[in-house]
Order: C-alpha cells, then structure tokens, then sequence
C-alpha cells in the first residue's frame, strides 16, 4: 500500500515497566529488543479477561532467558494463553502474591486487555 510503512507495524501493548525489568534481568543483552518487539506487537487472543501483562510475564518465566524457548512458549501463548498461566503458576486468585515474589511488581496494572495504541 502507497505511504504505509509495514516494517514497523503499531505495537499491539505498550509494555509496563516492571515487565520491561523482567526481560533485561532474565534475557542476555543481544535478545532483548526483539523479545520487547515480540511482546508488544503479539495480540494474545483473551479478550477482556487478563491483563496481558500477566501473560508477558508467564511468558518470560517459562522461556528462562532463551531466545527459542520464548518463541515455542509465545506461539503456545497465542493458542492458548490460559495454558501459559497454569505452566507459570499464574492462574489462581493469588497471582499478584506470586508476581510479588518474583520481584515484579504489578499493582497498578490494569485489570483486562490494554487500550491498544491507536484505537480509542
């Protein structure tokens, strides 16, 4: 299409900062702009009923700082991000207790999907 830059599409989710945290401390320098960019231009398919942060997170601690793994656990995200929490440990009624744990904080994150950018 005339005038559209397609190489570098709108983010899907604006990463919050505790989640910006987790990729620096879990992932080696040379990994870390493109799992930021997978994150935030992946739409994860949960509608209005988690916050994606949540499930970015699930995803960081499941891939343990390995490039590949992220991919296979962000594609199974894709297909089934219920999955991804349970694998976490993220699904029970506890999950901000365990985020907090973990040293990610997440009190002020929103309680469904993020207004993606460019939508009002």
């Amino acid at each position: 299409m005339p005038g559209r830059d397609d190489t570098n599409p709108p983010a899907a989710y604006t990463l919050e900062a505790s989640i910006v945290k987790e990729i620096e401390r879990s992932f080696a320098a040379a990994d870390r702009d493109y799992i930021s960019a997978k994150l935030a231009n992946t739409g994860l398919p949960m509608g209005a009923v988690a916050p994606p942060p949540r499930v970015h997170a699930a995803i960081l601690w499941l891939a343990r700082g390995n490039r590949a793994k992220f991919d296979e656990v962000l594609a199974g995200a894709c297909a089934d991000w219920r999955d991804t929490l349970v694998a976490a440990g993220l699904a029970s009624q506890n999950w901000k207790l365990v985020l907090d744990r973990r040293g990610i904080e997440c009190e002020h994150w929103p309680a469904g999907p993020a207004q993606k950018r460019g939508h009002a």
